[in-house]
């Protein structure tokens, strides 16, 4: 009896639905944050005209908070998609993730840098580094995932994780792409950056993969312990 006690796998270290709560909170609370580095204009006693003009110099700004919101919620949208493979959590992919939202919860400080000082190389830079950090510790938490999880389960075939792999791992080299433009001119840094999670939104491997599950026999949500 004892030997088939030691035999059982070990349980998961944390309910797998209080790791995406906590998770969901994160990305959350920094999405949010990015309102409060709107700064107002100041219209006291302006025209309309005057203050037209003075909105519309507020766009660098604005292509900050939707670039940064967007790049937030891509990165929410995987982290959601992923997890809904995955039947625990460990340690390991629990310290993986936090490597995650520590990215995530910095992505309004890079943000309100930019949208003031878009024409400073560095500046740049930064933005395009937190955003290609952000992307490595997802594709480790993915590949972590295949390693430990994806193998042993049969109903995820070789080709779905290898071409899941390649679409998770293009998302940073597409930023370290971008931010190297900053080296020919830091404005086509910016526009590569508005782009890349415009493409990210758009149904991806993983969004097939779970199609074909749901449409294939009823859902039920026995993934989970």
């Amino acid at each position: 009896m004892q030997k088939r006690l030691l035999a059982l796998p070990p349980p998961a270290l944390m309910n797998i639905g209080r790791f995406e709560a906590f998770s969901d909170s994160e990305f959350a609370i920094a999405a949010t944050l990015l309102v409060v580095n709107l700064r107002l204009p100041d219209l006291a006693g302006a025209t309309p005209a005057q203050s037209a003009l003075r909105l519309a110099w507020l766009w660098p700004q604005l292509l900050g908070y939707m670039t940064s919101f967007a790049i937030i919620g891509v990165l929410w949208i995987n982290h959601h998609a992923l997890f809904h493979f995955l039947k625990k959590v460990d340690r390991v992919s629990l310290i993986i993730n936090l490597g995650l939202l520590m990215c995530v919860a910095f992505i309004p400080y890079p943000t309100a840098l930019i949208a003031q000082y878009g024409h400073n190389r560095a500046v740049v830079v930064l933005f395009g580094s937190t955003m290609a950090l952000a992307g490595f510790i997802f594709s480790a938490l993915w590949f972590y995932a295949v390693r430990q999880y994806f193998r042993s389960e049969p109903r995820i075939d070789d080709r779905f994780v290898r071409d899941a792999s390649l679409w998770t791992l293009g998302y940073p080299v597409s930023y370290v792409v971008a931010t190297l433009l900053v080296l020919v001119d830091p404005r086509l840094s910016i526009g590569v950056y508005a782009a890349i999670p415009i493409v990210y939104l758009l149904p991806g491997v993983i969004d097939r993969q779970l199609h074909m599950e749901m449409t294939s026999r009823p859902y039920r949500n026995d993934f989970r312990e």
